[in-house]
């Protein structure tokens, strides 16, 4: 089924590109269908980046906020319940020490606003740009022109047979393979974008069927929404956490903020978003850039320089991790069950992407039309 739509939706780019173009050359074609996907992708990316956005017009759209309020405080409460049967409830007396010792408010506050959307849009910008620049650059193209007779053929011109006018990975990025180093940059722009697409979409169910108030807003008594009502539980005696981004304010915005207020869902803490992003950003880095060569001596500096670079990408979640619990946003299940969560994606994606590779025929790739971009 999912096989017959992916053909549908390029049957259907390629007929709207040669209406854009009109008859022309292939390769024109091949651009104009191009940039449809471009847009696509770009409009699946920006929705999948704003469900937080979603489920707080979600449920201000379908549910009455004290519903809301008291839902999410519920769901927090037996959270801190489970972390303290566990061991696991440390955030107050993290953010007591690190109040302490370390401090830094201007700097975390600004970490946990801007930080999280700016990398994740900047792998995201990478990946992307990268798949087009294959598709535009790669050698099949070239090889479309030789399959048309030129006008004037020299002597020892061999016609190219039109089987023979596609390179074996040829035009189709959701051909896989077994292993990710042996991927083209459109198959590891797609197998990335899935697992980030999959996280984010799951995490978002979180935020609809299990609403939690963060930890900032237990104590809270005179917070209040854009309709005026109360956002916080008002449990000054039961907990001591500090709001640090509405007690000393960040470079960017405040939660105060009319639009913060108007877009933002304040339950959305379950599961965290934020380190999910954050290891995705990590996990692609480390699939991407592969393993040393084995060239490489053991004993080499460029060998242990490679490695630095390649997996010294994991101090990036660590800190989020950090910051989000320092902050008061998440708890430390939230970031457990972020992490779970992009575990789950990466091995449905991957499990999905072996499956297709024992169904696939890489010789078919071959005979696919000479319209399609890839």
């Amino acid at each position: 089924m999912k096989r017959r739509f992916s053909l549908l939706l390029r049957t259907l780019r390629r007929k709207i590109a040669a209406g854009v173009v009109g008859p022309s050359s292939h390769q024109r074609k091949a651009v104009a269908s191009l940039a449809l996907l471009g847009l696509a992708e770009l409009a699946l990316l920006t929705l999948t980046f704003c469900t937080n956005f979603l489920s707080a017009y979600i449920h201000n759209s379908l549910e009455i906020f004290h519903d809301f309020r008291l839902r999410s405080l519920s769901n927090a409460l037996a959270i801190v319940e489970a972390e303290r049967r566990t061991g696991l409830f440390a955030e107050q007396a993290l953010q007591r020490w690190h109040d302490a010792h370390l401090a830094g408010w201007s700097f975390w506050n600004t970490y946990y606003a801007g930080v999280h959307p700016a990398v994740t849009v900047a792998f995201l910008v990478f990946i992307l740009v990268r798949m087009f620049g294959w598709n535009l650059t790669r050698v099949n193209w070239k090889r479309l022109n030789e399959g048309v007779p030129p006008q004037s053929p020299p002597p020892d011109y061999e016609p190219v047979a039109p089987a023979a006018c596609y390179a074996p990975d040829g035009a189709s990025a959701v051909v896989t393979r077994a292993s990710f180093a042996d991927m083209n940059p459109a198959q590891q722009y797609r197998f990335l974008r899935a697992v980030w697409v999959l996280g984010a979409w799951l995490a978002f169910l979180g935020f609809l069927f299990v609403p939690t108030m963060p930890p900032r807003l237990l104590p809270v008594c005179d917070f209040f929404n854009d309709a005026g009502a109360n956002v916080g539980a008002c449990l000054t005696t039961e907990f001591s956490f500090v709001d640090t981004i509405g007690a000393h304010g960040s470079l960017l915005w405040d939660w105060n903020d009319e639009s913060v207020k108007s877009l933002n869902n304040p339950y959305a803490a379950f599961p965290s978003q934020h380190t999910i992003f954050a290891a995705w950003c990590a996990m692609a880095w480390i699939m991407l850039s592969g393993p040393a060569s084995s060239d490489l001596a053991l004993r080499s500096p460029r060998y242990w320089l490679r490695a630095l670079l390649r997996w010294g990408i994991i101090a990036y979640p660590m800190a989020t991790m950090y910051c989000i619990v320092i902050t008061a946003n998440h708890y430390i299940a939230d970031a457990l069950a972020g992490l779970a969560i992009l575990a789950i994606s990466y091995a449905c994606v991957y499990c999905y992407y072996m499956y297709r590779n024992r169904r696939t025929s890489y010789t078919a790739v071959a005979t696919l039309p000479p319209t399609l971009p890839y």
